[in-house]
Order: C-alpha cells, then structure tokens, then sequence
C-alpha cells in the first residue's frame, strides 16, 4: 500500500524544523539555545539576545507553495522589562541587508534546493549583522544611553532600574517566560 504524498504544509512544516534544527547546532558556539519554535536566545545578567525567524510566504498559515522563505529579526529584551512581547528592536533580514550581504535565506522544502545555502547564510547573517550589534549593546550603560539604545523609554527605564538593584522577580519571570527561557532544576 502506498503512502499518500505530504501535504505542502507538513513539507514546508518540516522542512522548516529542519533548518531551525540545523541552525540551532550552528549557532550555539555563541552562547544562543533555542528556547522557542523560532527563538534562540542568550542570557546576560539584566538582558537576553535574541534571534526570531519569522517564515513568510503563507496565505491563512497555509503555504502557498513548497518555498520557506525566512526573516530573521534580533533584539534586546531587558529582563525587568514590563512589555507584554518581545520587542523586534534590532536589526532584520531586510532586502537591503540581503542584497548587500548576497544572503540567501529561503529554499524548496520539497526538493531540497538551496537548503545548505540558506542555513550556510542563516547563519552568516546571525554572525555578521546580529553579533556586532549584540556587542555594541553588550554595555548596559551604552544600551541605557537614550541616544544611543534600541530599548523603547520604559525598557532604559527597567535597565536602570535593574542597574541600581531594584529587579523585580515578576518581571525577569514574566521576560523569561515570553522568551521560553526555562531555569535549571534545582
């Protein structure tokens, strides 16, 4: 008996979960886990770095076609903050970004086409655009600096406030839990 062919949602479905698999193998030497289906993150003392993947090419969630096409967004979540989501506030695989850097972040979930290049690039991508600006943040006084930060007010504001002691446990809870960031067992 044969088996019936994969709709194209579980193909890209999968084929997807691959590359964020392989990703997460890739992108691990510098500290990120993945802690979310489309979150890999990296935890310092009052922030986390994040990556996010984001697919496009869906209509309703259905794909339209085999292709997996993926945005990849970075951002700086400070653990006090009190914004309900995780705020896109870095730089994202932006047209200009991608034509600039000849990155190539999609492939055919079916036949496989460019699958080594696009996780090659996801990867690249991360290192080249997403580390520098990590780095540059990495000083929470730089990442305070109203003239300088990424943070939206309130978020310098639970910096600060973290700086000076004055963390609140619910928050840097809250912070964790939308980011999927999981505490050893103790």
């Amino acid at each position: 008996m044969e088996t019936p062919e994969k709709s194209a949602t579980e193909v890209v479905r999968d084929g997807l979960e691959k590359a964020c698999r392989d990703f997460t193998d890739r992108i691990a030497p510098f500290g990120f886990s993945r802690t979310k289906k489309m979150f890999w993150t990296r935890e310092h003392l009052h922030t986390v770095d994040f990556i996010h993947f984001h697919r496009s090419g869906s209509s309703y969630g259905a794909p339209r076609n085999f292709a997996v096409d993926i945005r990849v967004h970075f951002g700086i979540r400070v653990l006090n903050d009190t914004f309900e989501s995780a705020a896109l506030n870095g730089p994202f695989s932006d047209a200009t970004l991608t034509r600039a850097g000849n990155y190539h972040l999609r492939f055919n979930a079916k036949s496989g086409s460019t699958y080594d290049r696009c996780v090659d690039d996801l990867v690249r991508f991360a290192v080249q655009q997403g580390e520098p600006w990590f780095i540059r943040f990495r000083d929470p006084l730089t990442l305070g600096d109203a003239h300088l930060s990424p943070l939206r007010a309130d978020s310098i504001e639970a910096l600060s406030a973290a700086l000076r002691g004055e963390s609140q446990a619910a928050n840097v809870a809250m912070s964790r839990k939308i980011l999927g960031i999981k505490l050893p067992k103790q």
